[in-house]
């Protein structure tokens, strides 16, 4: 039966939580995630998802720390990713003015909210937003693939200094946030340096505003036919989260500006997500996305080439509920027309997440 994944995981979930110490102080800490989802859509064709998640740290004693998160999932084609997101050194100095914070290695993104969603336990709904790993339409001929703002883990170096009611940082990665790096993987786009500049502002409890822009090569010179020379992206990334009561909202909006051979281009997109707690163990959950890319359409007898708009929409709804502090239940329905397509396509979906802190 499709359900069996989603049973084994309670049963594990459960037979875990039960025999886990109280949490406590330590200089050693694991975080774990697990997470099952079974989705059908209305002709019928099913697909299981499975992911893996854990963050290791170690504290090393005047400020300083190692952290690794080893990741594993598997999609609806059955193929396993396993993967190295995090791998970094951090020194840590918090202050009552001024904190700091410096990351070195394969660093968390520094770049907008979505990438946040990659944690289960965090992510009000069962799906990701779009803009992490649905490919935006071509760009340029023959050209590589580029997303909107993607699952981006790069090696770089990144330090942030913060205060009561506002953050600043800087970053330099070695990836442009248009495309994924795995390190695992055969293939990866080129290496290139980008330069992030990011802060943010808490006016008051509840309420946090945030940006960034990133400036760097997102395509390689012979990456693809007619591209004779390095080719550079501008990401601007704008978002927000809001807290009151039982309501957590957070909307982030994305522009990126981007260097082609047949002139510049111009994608765009935004989503807000909300999750409402009904009582201690019911929560309601939603999402809704737009994306807007043009499609860059080679023509034997038309130069330069066709440029098309096209749009992306989706919306997903949620019901959560808590069977354990660290199992979650979550039954959902996702709405979506990609880009190019005519119509929407549904989708019925149910997940199980277990989260738990060993030490």
């Amino acid at each position: 039966m499709r359900i069996l994944p989603v049973t084994c995981l309670l049963v594990l979930g459960l037979a875990a939580a039960a025999g886990a110490q109280q949490a406590r102080p330590s200089l050693f800490a694991i975080d774990t995630v697990a997470a099952v989802d079974e989705q059908v859509d209305f002709d019928g064709n099913y697909s299981t998802g499975v992911t893996l998640d854990a963050v290791v740290s170690a504290d090393f004693g005047r400020g300083f720390q190692g952290i690794v998160r080893p990741f594993a999932s598997r999609g609806g084609s059955g193929e396993w990713n396993r993967q190295i997101w995090i791998a970094t050194a951090r020194y840590e100095r918090p202050g009552p003015l001024l904190g700091l914070r410096v990351d070195a290695g394969l660093i968390p993104s520094p770049i907008g909210l979505a990438n946040l969603t990659l944690r289960h336990h965090l992510n009000p709904t069962i799906s990701q937003p779009s803009s992490l790993f649905t490919a935006l339409p071509p760009l340029e001929p023959g050209g590589g693939r580029a997303t909107l703002l993607g699952a981006v883990y790069p090696y770089g170096a990144q330090a942030t200094v913060s205060g009561a009611r506002w953050d600043a940082r800087a970053a330099v990665i070695d990836t442009s946030p248009l495309r994924t790096r795995r390190v695992f993987a055969q293939t990866n786009p080129p290496r290139f340096a980008n330069v992030v500049i990011g802060g943010g502002v808490t006016p008051f409890i509840g309420v946090h505003l945030g940006a960034s822009v990133t400036r760097g090569g997102w395509q390689r010179a012979g990456e693809a036919p007619f591209v004779t020379e390095d080719q550079s992206a501008t990401i601007v990334t704008v978002e927000s989260e809001v807290s009151f009561r039982y309501t957590k909202l957070a909307g982030e909006w994305v522009r990126d500006a981007i260097e082609t051979s047949t002139g510049d281009r111009v994608a765009s997109g935004w989503f807000v997500q909300g999750q409402q707690t009904l009582t201690p163990r019911w929560f309601v959950a939603g999402r809704l996305e737009r994306m807007s890319s043009p499609a860059v359409i080679s023509l034997r007898d038309q130069t330069p080439p066709l440029v098309v708009d096209q749009r992306l929409q989706g919306v997903e709804e949620t019901v959560g509920y808590r069977l354990t502090p660290e199992i979650t239940l979550r039954a959902g329905h996702r709405a979506r027309r990609g880009f190019g397509q005519s119509s929407f396509g549904h989708t019925v979906s149910v997940s199980a997440v277990w989260w738990q802190r060993w030490m």
